[in-house]
């Protein structure tokens, strides 16, 4: 069995992340690190036998793990990932992977290095409506994918133990586009089957007030196709919707329901049991997060699958700010 370990015990780790190791007969949660006193103390009565510590040096010194579970705020991704891969552990972390392109060549050369997986908590495209769609787009249902569409409304950013997601400086997360935003760029993708070229892109708050963006509509290129991601903190609603247009027919989703058309007279209407918009843990999508990460982990031809779609979201990001701060010039993503 292995052996793991949580960083960072907030409401993602509690509520997203601890159902799914805690079904999983493979893995074994030994140990939790968190600062907080009061978080330490819940994860015990969560998780029951499990030793507990403030700081990740003493963890790292105590226990004799095989991975660790990442759920800080993104501000300590980076220095923890290589921390946690020097010390020979397999890595899984909550998205935003990581938010410079340094740290992600960093990672990425310590992967190779110490033969270990660092892997990203990509959960969306787990959703079952989300899959789905994805499956249709991959077995060519609805034919060549020429432009998708993907949109996320939301009231107000998720809350959380650490309000990181609305803060800029050294506890900031980015806004909308480092937290939702990064789901909206693997999951186009994921429809395409293409690599993304080019994003114009365009925010308010402008970048130049020094705010974090509330609302952002960025484009994609892809080589053969397009796409576009429209996503706000300031909606009257929550709401998640899609559209994927292929050559030889469409799907639509609208939160719960998915309806597909074809040119070979195909019309199919599926509900599903929860709304993409509902919560914001999801801890029925982690099962399956858990297995990619086994897999990955037990199989080192695999290492780095998962590490090139986070360089994926990381590049576009970056990009998608260069472009904004231009008033949507179109930027061309470095390969």
């Amino acid at each position: 069995m292995l052996k793991g370990a949580i960083i960072g015990f907030g409401r993602m780790a509690e509520f997203g992340h601890v159902p799914g190791w805690m079904r999983n007969t493979r893995v074994r949660i030994k140990a939790v690190v968190d600062p907080r006193a009061e978080r330490r103390i819940r994860a015990k009565e969560v998780l029951g036998d499990v030793a507990t510590y403030p700081g990740v040096e003493e963890m790292l010194h105590e226990e004799r793990l095989d991975f660790v579970d990442i759920a800080t705020p993104p501000l300590y991704h980076s220095p923890l990932i290589l921390q946690c891969l020097r010390n020979n552990l397999h890595v899984l972390c909550e998205k935003p992977f990581v938010t410079d392109l340094k740290a992600l060549m960093q990672v990425k050369r310590l992967v190779q290095r110490t033969q270990k997986t660092a892997f990203p908590v990509h959960n969306w495209k787990y959703a079952p409506i989300l899959a789905k769609a994805i499956e249709y787009c991959r077995n060519g249902t609805i034919g060549k994918i020429v432009h998708s569409e993907f949109h996320t409304l939301r009231t107000q950013p998720a809350e959380g133990l650490t309000s990181w997601r609305d803060k800029t400086g050294e506890s900031g997360g980015g806004g909308i586009l480092m937290d939702h935003g990064w789901h909206g760029v693997y999951l186009l993708c994921s429809f395409h089957g293409e690599r993304l070229q080019a994003v114009s892109t365009w925010m308010h708050p402008h970048p130049s007030q020094g705010k974090v963006a509330r609302s952002v509509h960025m484009l994609f290129e892809f080589a053969t196709s397009t796409a576009a991601l429209y996503l706000t903190w300031e909606a009257g609603h929550r709401y998640n919707a899609a559209k994927i247009y292929g050559t030889d027919g469409r799907i639509h989703i609208e939160d719960d329901v998915l309806t597909i058309t074809t040119q070979k007279g195909v019309h199919q209407t599926f509900t599903f049991p929860q709304p993409l918009s509902f919560g914001s843990h999801h801890p029925e999508w982690f099962d399956t997060v858990i297995e990619e990460f086994l897999e990955e982990l037990e199989h080192p031809e695999h290492y780095g699958r998962g590490l090139e779609e986070a360089r994926t979201c990381l590049i576009s990001t970056v990009a998608a700010y260069a472009s904004a701060r231009r008033n949507g010039r179109r930027i061309l993503l470095s390969q």
